[in-house]
């Protein structure tokens, strides 16, 4: 068992910190171990309470916690040379939006101070059903515990939990115990079969060109006839929606002059040689463009804005991710200095930031593709309507606000995906705002994005 609490002071804002044991079940079934949360709770009569995971699948809750959403924020330096080795810290948030909800950070299924029971079957929770029916139990336990069934509830999910956030905002036992007045999509995946970067899917390519645009013009490369990387992003928005859809979808019949005129205004907006791509037929991955826009160097996966040599293949070198190399451990030290800073303590046992199985064996089948035609198991036939979750939870919760924050320089959840989402799944725009930050997957890394994030956050919360 693990149970800590102690009292904490942010600015002039006091508050009550718990590290707590959630039981690990399905809504319908019996206890299967344990997951572990941390809440952050002001004194006051039914406050808001906003409950925050990440993704993965089978990542904890440890960056969204240590983002300044909450009172404390991992120190992570303003120099984008940084090269991720010490001194690490944490730090007072004095943006944190806890003056206007309580916070409680989930740790997925298998993470943080939580586990499976010896006897538990795991595959029960390595699904996108039984994952988001574990952390929709979690959240009507958590309620229930502290006694807030008239407290307003909010649910963030970050990467794949924005995946988690739509399936539990529509599982029956959401909706008869804790539905939600609000969902926050932060590096939203919703869509991620529409807008995947595979081989012939002209829809990934063009949701894509946002991103490279942004990309080029933070590096001088390309779109450099924009002030800012705002108007970059929508003159390939408006590109990609228009020339280049036509000229994508004729592949190979595109006549010749066509080809060079479409590829010369390509190169300029995303800064790879006009004839490399006018030979590929206007296509270039995502991970290609990484690799190919600075000679020698390669960008960063989920923060692009950071570059490193290139790994040299002939001598056997692994490719790295410099966004990783520089982020990811200030934060996980960053949790065990948060837990001797508010704690005084940190329980015996070992923090597990990533539950590798969860990865490798997650079942990615739900209900909504049953409708469809299958063929087997796995087929290229198979069906995946995530975002019909997001707009089901639209129609069942007349009042629901819809909450979308993307990093303009992260390669996996692009600005483009975005806007295809809103474009294609009828959300209602009255109750959907969307918000571009000038950071990463993980926004809040960059100090100055984390405070307009967290004003953002503040206004939807209290709107």
């Amino acid at each position: 068992m693990i149970g800590l609490g102690a009292a904490g002071r942010v600015g002039d804002l006091a508050y009550t910190a718990r590290l707590e044991e959630l039981p690990l079940r399905r809504s319908d079934g019996a206890v299967q171990g344990r997951i572990s949360a941390f809440s952050y709770i002001v004194e006051g009569t039914d406050r808001p309470v906003l409950f925050l995971t990440n993704g993965g699948p089978g990542v904890s809750t440890l960056y969204l916690h240590l983002s300044g959403i909450g009172p404390m924020r991992a120190h992570v330096p303003v120099d984008l040379a940084d090269d991720g080795l010490p001194p690490y810290g944490v730090e007072e948030s004095p943006s944190t939006i806890l003056d206007v909800a309580d916070l409680v950070f989930l740790d997925a299924p298998g993470t943080g101070f939580g586990g499976f029971a010896d006897d538990a079957d795991a595959s029960d929770f390595r699904s996108v059903e039984g994952d988001a029916d574990a952390i929709a139990a979690a959240i009507s336990d958590w309620v229930d515990r502290h006694g807030r069934w008239n407290s307003r509830k909010f649910f963030l999910g970050e990467s794949y939990g924005t995946l988690r956030a739509a399936f539990l905002a529509t599982s029956s036992h959401s909706i008869d115990t804790a539905p939600l007045d609000g969902m926050v999509l932060l590096g939203q995946a919703v869509n991620i079969q529409e807008t995947l970067d595979r081989p012939g899917n002209v829809v990934g390519a063009l949701a894509n060109l946002p991103y490279k645009a942004a990309t080029a013009w933070y590096h001088g490369v390309g779109s450099r006839e924009h002030e800012t990387v705002e108007d970059a992003i929508a003159a390939a928005l408006d590109f990609a929606r228009g020339d280049l859809a036509l000229a994508m979808l004729q592949g190979d019949q595109l006549p010749a002059d066509e080809r060079a005129g479409i590829s010369e205004r390509l190169s300029r907006m995303i800064g790879i040689p006009t004839g490399e791509l006018a030979d590929d037929r206007l296509w270039v991955s995502k991970q290609d463009f990484r690799s190919r826009l600075l000679p020698g160097r390669v960008l960063g996966v989920t923060d692009s804005r950071y570059s490193a040599p290139a790994a040299d293949r002939r001598s056997g070198e692994l490719d790295h991710d410099p966004s990783d190399v520089a982020l990811s451990p200030r934060y996980v030290a960053g949790l065990q200095q948060l837990m001797r800073h508010v704690f005084g303590t940190a329980p015996a046992q070992p923090y597990r930031v990533v539950d590798p199985e969860a990865g490798r064996d997650w079942e990615w089948d739900e209900q909504g593709g049953a409708g469809f035609v299958a063929y087997g198991r796995p087929s290229p036939f198979r069906t995946y309507p995530y975002p019909a979750r997001l707009s089901r939870w639209m129609k069942q919760t007349p009042r629901g606000r819809l909450f979308i924050g993307t990093g303009v320089y992260d390669s996996l959840t692009t600005v483009g995906a975005a806007d295809h989402l809103l474009r294609q799944w009828g959300l209602p725009r009255e109750r959907t705002e969307t918000h571009w930050y000038r950071a990463g997957h993980m926004m809040y890394s960059d100090p100055e994005v984390a405070v307009r994030l967290n004003a953002d956050l503040r206004a939807f919360l209290t709107r």
